[in-house]
């Protein structure tokens, strides 16, 4: 899965010249916590949070008539984190998580070149994890230990073939597999065993089709 499959767009976006009252009037319409900040050439020059804005103007306070003319005048430039941490749309989501994992951000503008293409956050990785493992669609999960041997993979697909069952979902953790599986197959945990697997946890998912936002 790359980047591009889970970028939101087109992106919601502010001027540099934009004032913080606009930033924040953005991020309440649009239900949005981020927005990344634009020149006159529509080029990215920095970013900013809803968090960024209320260091500056707390939620809930009650603001003097000093702060709220303060609040139509400062740009978001004064504010903004300057030069982002980008990446490009055709890079693997796992370095896109590996990001924001290491740089403790939560997001990440998307470009091609110097353009703006999309916007990435912790969300869209945290969607990506629940679609690799299946876990709207239901079924039984069954996790093994994974020996990481020469042929212990096709060993098991040949023998989960010969059962007759179709594996929806395969990752793996560490020392540990996680293999999904259609319906309520509490006996497919059983054949496992008899073969020779060591089964850590059999856990039965019922199908959820909300999505979270």
């Amino acid at each position: 899965m790359l980047v591009k499959d889970l970028m939101s767009y087109p992106v919601v976006t502010v001027s540099e010249n934009s004032t913080v009252g606009e930033a924040l009037d953005i991020l309440k319409k649009k239900n949005i916590k981020h927005l990344p900040v634009i020149d006159k050439n529509q080029s990215l020059v920095g970013a900013v949070t809803e968090s960024d804005l209320l260091k500056v103007f707390p939620h809930g306070k009650e603001l003097s008539s000093f702060e709220s003319n303060l609040l139509l005048r400062t740009p978001v430039s004064k504010v903004m984190k300057t030069n982002p941490i980008s990446i490009a749309p055709d890079e693997i989501i796992e370095k896109a998580a590996l990001i924001m994992c290491t740089n403790r951000v939560s997001s990440l503008p998307i470009l091609e070149g110097k353009k703006l293409v999309g916007f990435i956050t912790k969300n869209g990785i945290i969607e990506a994890f629940i679609t690799a493992l299946g876990y709207r669609e239901g079924g039984t999960r069954v996790t093994i230990i994974f020996q990481k041997k020469w042929g212990f993979l096709s060993e098991l697909v040949s023998f989960i073939d010969s059962k007759n069952i179709h594996i929806d979902n395969i990752v793996t953790f560490g020392n540990e597999l996680v293999l999904k599986v259609k319906g309520n197959r509490q006996d497919f945990a059983s054949d496992l065993k008899q073969a020779g697997y060591t089964v850590v946890d059999v856990s039965y998912i019922e199908p959820c089709e909300a999505k979270a936002k």
